[in-house]
């Protein structure tokens, strides 16, 4: 076995707590603070360093933050497919976006421009459909 390829008890406590919630995106933070509350005693360098690791075997995605001092988002990446992600300025609310024309605009900047977009990395911001309402 590698060194770092281990499975710890932590490593799995928050894998399967990303696993559990979908979509939802949660900050490191978010994450220690249910851990503690399910009864996990694990500190919260022990999260950012698992949370590190998952991202790096691709079972996390990490979103940057929009605002400078924020904190990035961590998601559970249950799927290999690349697609975009549209985040609400107003709410938060991160979600996949699934639609045959961001693969259209995908394979238009590589053909017509030689640029090969980063889907996971890729994060549309706007309002929300419930934001825009308000």
């Amino acid at each position: 076995m590698t060194r770092g390829s281990y499975q710890t008890k932590q490593q799995e406590a928050v894998e399967q707590l990303f696993s559990t919630l979908g979509e939802a995106c949660l900050t490191a933070e978010d994450v220690h603070i249910l851990l503690q509350e399910r009864g996990m005693d694990v500190s919260q360098t022990t999260v950012y360093r698992v949370i590190t690791r998952l991202c790096q075997a691709g079972r996390l995605r990490r979103y940057a933050p929009h605002e400078r001092g924020a904190a990035a988002h961590y998601q559970y990446n249950p799927c290999n497919k690349s697609h975009l992600h549209i985040r609400c300025i107003n709410c938060g609310a991160l979600a996949h976006l699934h639609c045959d024309e961001v693969e259209a605009f995908a394979s238009h900047l590589n053909m017509h421009h030689g640029f090969t977009l980063d889907e996971g990395q890729t994060i549309l911001y706007g309002r929300c459909e419930a934001c825009r309402q308000k």
